[in-house]
């Protein structure tokens, strides 16, 4: 009898998202004595993200762009003028966009 043996990716795609991870770094975003501390125009923005995550709201995979405290579609981030914050994963598809053949994410799908 032969050994079934499953092979699995050296990294797996999504890679798994902590979602209580994420807010306790978020929430260590907002100590002024960690290293990472974002500055005091980013905390709406932070407090916002972390109430997302905790309603449910967003999943960290999808981007989400908030500004002052509100979620926001991405051209509004451009424009100012008031900081940002984007969450969701991002994954960089170098190739694609130097050639061309569009921009990807966990929601597109590419067209022929």
């Amino acid at each position: 009898m032969e050994p079934s043996i499953k092979f699995l990716p050296a990294i797996p795609n999504p890679v798994p998202f902590d979602i209580q991870k994420r807010i306790q770094q978020l929430r260590s975003f907002l100590d002024p004595n960690n290293v990472h501390y974002q500055p005091e125009r980013q905390h709406i923005n932070i407090k916002a993200v972390i109430k997302l995550y905790e309603d449910g709201k967003i999943d960290g995979v999808n981007r989400v762009h908030v500004m002052d405290g509100e979620v926001v579609p991405e051209e509004k981030i451009f424009k100012g003028p008031s900081c940002s914050w984007t969450e969701g994963i991002f994954h960089q598809f170098a190739q694609k966009q130097a050639y061309g053949h569009g921009s990807f994410g966990p929601d597109f799908h590419e067209k022929p």
